[in-house]
């Protein structure tokens, strides 16, 4: 019997450095980032994740893990020694140019890397955990790349619920939606200053939330969703997850493998 190998999937650091800093709502701030190993980086999907790295809380120096135990190197530091490690979407990727950007939420210093965004300034540097080689031949080594967005090939009508963590991973999917493809899209924001254009070559239609005037299960559930759905995307807050995954498969029919699902944060522990 012949064994088919997956591909080769390589994660490493890079030491990065701020080229460019721009708000583009109230709690969205985008950072684009140089460094000339950028311009070698791959991505799976849409919503690819990667890791930024910031100085350790005892203030020392940011030494930056490599090659492919970059993980079990930083599991073995002690704990005040190792960098903090939080998990951001590629929002763009350019290696004709060696840049990446990242959309930041900004909910005060009340989090480590919420902190660093607020007051870091082009030439300040951040290290990176990012994909050099990614399998795309199945839907394992796409989830195993880094992405969770993995709709199949046959897929025509799809969901889409996220709070602000995960507006990016929503715009940047939206944009590589095929022309043809419908999304019913839900995403709450804090307030409406937050809501922004959307493009995509599909077919979209987008309900938008502002905390405090309902909450996503809320709306899915009074909405009048599409009866063709046949994939739907979530993620976000861990709790809401829950009851929207919840209601798309006890309510609206979907199958479990179809409702592909992320918690970005928790309600209650430190954010990001």
């Amino acid at each position: 019997m012949t064994t088919l190998l997956e591909r080769p999937i390589a994660f490493d650091s890079v030491l990065a450095t701020v080229a460019s800093i721009g708000d583009l709502s109230p709690h969205l701030r985008r950072v684009t980032f140089v460094a000339p190993r950028l311009a070698e980086v791959v991505t799976a999907g849409p919503d690819q994740r990667i890791k930024v790295l910031l100085s350790p809380p005892n203030g020392g120096v940011l030494r930056l893990p490599a090659g492919p135990d970059w993980y079990a190197e930083w599991c073995s530091m002690p704990v005040g020694e190792r960098f903090v490690m939080r998990t951001y979407t590629v929002r763009a990727l350019r290696p004709e140019v060696a840049e990446l950007d990242i959309e930041f939420v900004l909910h005060g210093v009340n989090g480590p890397a919420s902190a660093w965004v607020s007051d870091t300034q082009p030439g300040d540097e951040v290290g990176l955990i990012v994909p050099f080689s990614v399998d795309t031949t199945s839907t394992k080594g796409l989830l195993n790349s880094g992405v969770d967005y993995v709709p199949p090939a046959t897929s025509t009508s799809r969901i889409l619920v996220a709070d602000e963590t995960a507006l990016p991973a929503v715009a940047a999917i939206l944009e590589n939606l095929q022309a043809g493809v419908r999304a019913t899209v839900f995403v709450e924001v804090p307030d409406a200053r937050d809501i922004r254009p959307l493009p995509s070559p599909g077919e979209v239609d987008v309900t938008w939330i502002t905390r405090g005037n309902g909450s996503l299960p809320e709306a899915l559930k009074a909405a009048d969703l599409p009866y063709d759905a046949d994939y739907a995307w979530v993620a976000g807050e861990s709790g809401m997850i829950k009851q929207v995954r919840r209601h798309l498969v006890n309510t609206v029919g979907l199958s479990k493998p179809a409702v592909s699902f992320q918690g970005y944060w928790k309600r209650g522990e430190p954010q990001i």
